[in-house]
C-alpha cells in the first residue's frame, strides 16, 4: 500500500493544479477497504515491522517533527515509549497489535459510525497508527465547535443532569455554559481526584457564577473503594493506581448519583473503561448522551463503544477530533 495518496491535474485559470483523488464518501469506504487489505493476512510482526519502517521514513523527511512527536510519547506514555536506539519498541508493539488482534473491532465501529465525517476521522487515525504521516491528522483537525459540545450531535435543555467524569480546572463546565447558556440545566456533577485542580474548580464556578454545580472530590470507576494518586501537582494527565502519595476514594456512578442524567462526559486518563462500567446502570435506565475521550490508549476507540451498545444498543456512534494538527490527541465517541 502507497503511504500517499494519488493525485490528478486539473487544469485552472493559474494553470495546472494536482487535486487529490480522494473525494466523496466513497472515497473513505475504499480507503478503509485498502488498509483491511494491507492489515489481512499479516501478523503482528509484520505489522509492527510496517510501523517501524514508516517510523523511519518520518524521521529521515522531517526529523524535527518526528523529534518532538516522539518526546510527546515517552514523556507521557500512554501509548508506549519508543526509543529505538534504546531498543524500546512499545509503541510500536502497541500499534501493531492493535491493527491485528482488533481488527474486526475497527470493522464493526467503521460500520456503526452514523456518518461520513466520524468515518474519515477513523480511517486516518488508523492509516496515522500504521504510517505515522501527519498528513492524515491535519486533515480532520476542527475547531468549529467546544470540544464534548458539537451541536449538530448534542441538544441540551434547563432539565439538563451533566456529569463531568474528569472536571481538571473546571474548563468543560464553562465551555458547557458558553456552548448552551448558563440557563440550559438543572444541574451539573463535577469528578475531579487532583486537589490542586478542585481548587482551581471551586474558583472558576464562582467567577463563572455558575449554579447549581455539585463538586465532587472523588474518582469515578467500577466499584466503590479506595485508590491512589501519586501527587498533588496541578494537571491534566492524573492517573489513579493501586499505590501512591495519596488516597482517592473511587465510587460508581450508579450508586453515586440519586437522580436520572441526561450527559455524560469523561475525559480522565485511560480510566474511561472502569468509569463506564459504573455507569451501566444509568445508560440502561436514562440513556444519556455520551462524549467520552477514546484516545488515551489504543484500545478505548473500538471497546468502549461495544460497552455502550452491549448496554443499549440503541445508541448512535459519532467520532470527532478536537486535538494535535500532527499526532492524533483529543478524539471523542459521541453516544447519543
Amino acid at each position: 500500500m502507497s503511504d500517499r495518496w494519488e493525485y490528478y491535474p486539473i487544469i485552472t485559470p493559474n494553470g495546472v493544479t494536482n487535486l487529490s483523488k480522494e473525494s466523496g464518501p466513497n472515497q473513505i469506504d475504499t480507503d478503509f477497504e485498502r488498509l483491511l487489505n494491507f492489515i489481512k493476512g499479516k501478523d503482528v510482526a509484520q505489522i509492527k515491522e510496517a510501523v517501524m519502517r514508516n517510523l523511519r521514513h518520518f524521521k529521515a523527511t522531517n526529523s524535527q517533527l518526528y523529534n518532538n512527536s516522539m518526546d510527546y510519547y515517552n514523556q507521557y506514555k500512554l501509548w508506549g515509549a519508543y526509543r529505538p536506539e534504546e531498543k524500546e519498541f512499545e509503541m510500536a508493539d502497541n500499534r501493531a497489535h492493535a491493527l491485528v488482534d482488533h481488527l474486526e473491532d475497527f470493522e464493526w465501529l467503521y460500520q456503526n459510525l452514523k456518518d461520513y465525517r466520524s468515518k474519515r476521522i477513523l480511517v486516518n487515525i488508523l492509516y496515522y497508527w500504521l504510517m505515522s504521516d501527519p498528513k492524515k491528522i491535519g486533515q480532520i483537525k476542527d475547531g468549529t465547535f467546544y470540544q464534548y459540545f458539537d451541536p449538530d450531535l448534542v441538544q441540551c435543555s434547563e432539565e439538563e443532569v451533566f456529569v463531568d467524569i474528569g472536571g481538571y480546572i473546571g474548563d468543560t463546565l464553562i465551555n458547557y455554559s458558553k456552548a448552551f447558556g448558563k440557563n440550559c440545566y438543572k444541574r451539573m456533577y463535577c469528578y475531579e481526584i487532583v486537589p490542586a485542580n478542585i481548587e482551581y474548580i471551586e474558583k472558576n464556578v464562582e467567577l463563572f457564577q455558575l449554579d447549581n454545580v455539585i463538586i465532587r472530590k472523588k474518582g469515578a470507576s467500577s466499584r466503590n473503594g479506595t485508590m491512589f494518586l501519586s501527587s498533588n501537582v496541578l494537571s491534566s494527565i492524573s492517573q489513579l493506581s493501586e499505590n501512591g502519595a495519596f488516597d482517592v476514594p473511587i465510587v460508581k456512578i450508579d450508586d453515586d448519583i440519586g437522580e436520572d442524567v441526561t450527559f455524560i462526559k469523561m475525559d480522565i486518563e485511560g480510566g474511561e473503561e472502569e468509569a463506564l462500567l459504573g455507569c451501566i446502570g444509568k445508560l440502561k435506565e436514562n440513556h444519556p448522551k455520551l462524549a467520552l475521550s477514546v484516545y488515551h490508549n489504543h484500545k478505548d476507540l473500538w471497546k468502549l463503544p461495544r460497552i455502550i451498545y452491549e448496554a443499549d444498543p440503541s445508541y448512535h456512534f459519532y467520532l470527532r477530533y478536537y486535538g494535535s494538527a500532527i499526532l492524533p490527541t483529543e478524539y471523542i465517541i459521541y453516544a447519543i
